[in-house]
């Protein structure tokens, strides 16, 4: 009843105004029509733009980095012979040296590891794939067994005291240490089975352009440190090694710097940071740190991870003319023994993969000696055989300490020396005109064959 009765006043006030109700129905109508073609419009437009817009981002998630590397990572393990599989090293690995010398460095931090005798010591624990873990604690890359080295402690009246010298260590432990190495890995762990080569830790030293090198690397890298390092007098070098003869040895553009070619003076003419060259020949370079970065005031070697302060063996006054007022902390700095004892710069066992015994003591060598040798060797090819100053050339001794690498050069027995070094230069000569033979092509001997007939007529005629 209600809303009859509003419809029917609706009706009354609408009476007069019918071309305003029509024309605003109109209106209404229109703008209807309008509105509902903008919106379809705007649907239409929406359509259009969220199409794109997914376009592109699909596009985009496609063409991304990471979309990129998941592709790149599933097409190396889809074709696994292209050869770029290698992301991380293999943990068993017993040939890679570089993996090798990558666990030996875990054992360098004397706050983690301390000296052990030379049948369980750090390279014996490092050849069967065991890294330190701080405390003395060692554990296996491939089956993570860990094992507590307790070998540092003696019982002292009841009590466990620390002992810092390997000798002192007692023979049943090192026994048992020794033996633990190799079965203290799992049953199936690779590394009980086998270990690496003896010769794992050899200095990559026989090539004589590499060797060269890396001689000037760590030429380069010790001359940085001028200003710290020790004076001449504060470095102590084998008996016998004459650097005035290692000089005459090196190439002529040796000190060089690379944008200089061809060379614009003579090596001896130029000024050359004697003490830098001395200790790059016996195996030392300039520290960095993995954190920090180079330390200018810190050497260090990459074979036995050494790591020497130079502060140390510097004098700490001298006058005017060059001599020492007031002595260095550490008497000298002795470029062989200040290596570890196992390292190949300095052991000859090391460098050559076997012990000395009474065959080999006189023909295996050092690492420094080995770089002396090759870089005369250079200089005989270089220079046709000719000899420098032989009779202050170093020689090795056959009683010189290889270990040590104390008494290396010595003078007894030389004439029968120079008489064997002069058969071995006659083989090696021998040997070269025999590979020189092998470069002379089929082509070259015919032509050489068909160039007589032609002389013997051109005799006739």
């Amino acid at each position: 009843m209600n809303a009859t009765k509003r419809k029917f006043h609706a009706l009354l006030n609408g009476i007069g105004n019918k071309s305003t109700t029509s024309l605003t129905s109109k209106d209404d109508a229109s703008s209807v029509d309008l509105n509902s073609r903008g919106d379809a419009d705007s649907h239409a437009k929406k359509r259009r733009i969220l199409s794109a817009n997914s376009t592109r981002n699909t596009l985009s998630k496609s063409t991304s980095p990471t979309s990129i590397r998941s592709a790149m990572t599933q097409k190396k393990s889809a074709s696994p012979a292209s050869g770029i599989l290698a992301v991380e090293t293999p943990k068993y690995a017993p040939w890679d040296r570089a993996a090798f010398l990558k666990r030996l460095k875990s054992f360098s931090n004397l706050t983690d590891w301390t000296p052990k005798p030379a049948r369980v010591n750090e390279v014996e624990w490092a050849k069967r794939g065991w890294v330190c873990q701080k405390s003395e604690r060692v554990r296996c890359c491939l089956c993570n067994v860990e094992i507590l080295v307790k070998l540092n402690r003696k019982e002292v009246d009841g009590k466990d005291e620390p002992v810092y010298v390997a000798q002192n260590i007692e023979e049943a432990l090192v026994d048992k240490y020794a033996e633990l190495i190799i079965t203290s890995h799992d049953e199936d762990c690779l590394w009980r089975k086998r270990g690496c080569d003896d010769s794992i830790f050899k200095l990559p030293l026989n090539h004589t352009q590499t060797t060269l090198q890396t001689l000037r690397e760590r030429y380069d890298e010790l001359s940085a440190r001028s200003d710290t390092l020790p004076y001449a007098f504060n470095l102590q070098t084998p008996p016998g090694f004459d650097l005035g003869l290692v000089l005459k040895y090196l190439p002529e553009d040796f000190f060089n710097t690379p944008s200089e070619v061809p060379p614009t003076e003579n090596a001896s003419q130029r000024e050359i940071n004697k003490v830098a060259l001395q200790m790059a020949l016996f195996g030392w370079q300039g520290y960095t740190h993995d954190r920090l970065g180079a330390q200018l005031g810190s050497v260090s070697c990459q074979a036995c991870f050494r790591v020497l302060g130079l502060w140390l063996f510097k004098s700490k006054k001298i006058n005017e003319a060059g001599e020492e007022v007031e002595g260095p902390v550490v008497d000298h700095l002795n470029v062989v023994t200040e290596h570890r004892d196992y390292c190949p710069w300095r052991n000859a066992a090391s460098q050559n993969g076997l012990k000395p015994t009474a065959q080999t003591a006189s023909t295996a060598m050092a690492g420094w000696e080995i770089v002396l040798r090759v870089l005369k060797n250079d200089y005989y090819l270089r220079h046709n055989g000719e000899r420098l100053g032989e009779n202050t050339t170093p020689r090795p001794s056959s009683r010189s300490s290889i270990a040590t690498g104390s008494g290396v050069f010595g003078t007894e027995g030389e004439e029968e020396d120079a008489k064997s070094r002069e058969e071995k230069d006659k083989e090696r000569w021998a040997r070269l005109r025999k590979v020189k033979s092998l470069f002379d092509t089929k082509s070259g001997r015919k032509s050489h064959k068909t160039a007589k007939p032609e002389a013997k007529s051109n005799s006739r005629a």
